[in-house]
C-alpha cells in the first residue's frame, strides 16, 4: 500500500512516522519535500521504499494547501487504488493491517475512511524535545481535542482513500465520497519543542499567502492560550492521560494532580520516567 505526504521544513518524525505505518502494512511512502531535506529524509528513510518528490511545492500544505500530495497521487495511485494520505505528524491508530481495514469499508460500499484527530502533549504541557529512539507515546501521554476546543479547527480528516477522490478544504473532505460508517483515531504528535516556532511560520505563511487558512485565527489561539498558562493547561481543555489499550472518553475539569499521581505511581512501577 502507498502512503503520501508533504515534509515542509522539519524531518525529526520522519524515522518514528516510517515505522508506525510500515508495521501495518504500508510498502511504498511519496514524500514531496523541498530539495534542502533530501539528504536527511534519505538518512531516516533506510530500510523503507521512500520516493521523495521535489518538484512539487510541499510548503503549500502549511498554507491549507493540497496540491503537492494531488500532484503525487496524480503520478502513482491508481484509479482503483487504495492510499493512506495524512500529515507527518498524524498517526493514526491502526488495530490491525491496513488491508484488512480496506476489506471491511469495501464491505460497506464505502470509499474514504476518516479520523478524528487527538492531540499529545507532555505530561507537564512543555514544549518536549524527542529524538529517533523515543516513545511517542510515553513521551507525550495526554491526549485531548485541542484543534477542536482551543484552536476552533476542524479535527476530522480522511486518511484512507479509495482512488483519485478530488480533496475539499484540504483533506476534511472530499468529492463524491462515501465514508465508513466508524471514525479512527489520529495521535496528533504536532506540539512538540518546535511547535510554537512552526506555528509562528505557519501563521506568517498564511499572512504573506492571503490564505484563508487563518482567517479565524487558529493559530493565534494556540499562542495565546501558550502565553496565558506558560505551558498547555491541558486540564483546562479536557486532556487526558492514556497508557496501553483503548483510551476512554475525556472529562474536562478533573483534577490535573489526581490524574498525575495516578500516571506517576503507574510509571514508576513499569519503569517509565518520562514525567
Amino acid at each position: 500500500m502507498k502512503l503520501f505526504v508533504c515534509v515542509v521544513d522539519d524531518a525529526r518524525l520522519l524515522p518514528h512516522f516510517l515505522r508506525h505505518y510500515g508495521r501495518f502494512g504500508v510498502t511504498e511512502f511519496h514524500v514531496a519535500a523541498p530539495t534542502d531535506l533530501r539528504d536527511s529524509i534519505a538518512r531516516a528513510s533506510r530500510g523503507h521504499k521512500v520516493i521523495q518528490h521535489h518538484e512539487f511545492d510541499a510548503a503549500a500544505s502549511f498554507t491549507g494547501g493540497a496540491d503537492a500530495v494531488t500532484a503525487m497521487r496524480d503520478l502513482a495511485q491508481d484509479d482503483e487504488e487504495w492510499v493512506v494520505i495524512v500529515d507527518l505528524d498524524e498517526f493514526v491508530e491502526l488495530r490491525e493491517p491496513l488491508i484488512d481495514l480496506v476489506g471491511r469499508v469495501e464491505a460497506e460500499g464505502a470509499n474514504i475512511a476518516r479520523g478524528v484527530m487527538y492531540d499529545r502533549f507532555a505530561l507537564d504541557g512543555q514544549l518536549t524535545a524527542f529524538d529517533d529512539d523515543s516513545n511517542l507515546s510515553s513521551l507525550f501521554p495526554v491526549r485531548a481535542r485541542f484543534r477542536q476546543v482551543v484552536m476552533g479547527g476542524n479535527e476530522i480528516k480522511g486518511v484512507l482513500v479509495k482512488g483519485r477522490l478530488k480533496s475539499l478544504a484540504a483533506h476534511h473532505k472530499f468529492h463524491d465520497e462515501r465514508p465508513y460508517s466508524q471514525i479512527l483515531e489520529i495521535s496528533h504528535y504536532k506540539w512538540n519543542d518546535r511547535a510554537l516556532d512552526r506555528t509562528r511560520l505557519a501563521r506568517d505563511m498564511c499572512l504573506a499567502a492571503n490564505s484563508p487558512w487563518d482567517f479565524d485565527g487558529e493559530f493565534k489561539r494556540v499562542l495565546d492560550h501558550y502565553e496565558q498558562h506558560g505551558r498547555f493547561a491541558w486540564e483546562t481543555f479536557g486532556g487526558e492521560i492514556v497508557g496501553g489499550g483503548a483510551p476512554k472518553s475525556s472529562k474536562p475539569g478533573a483534577s490535573w494532580m489526581r490524574r498525575f499521581l495516578a500516571y506517576a505511581s503507574g510509571a514508576r512501577k513499569v519503569g517509565i520516567n518520562n514525567y
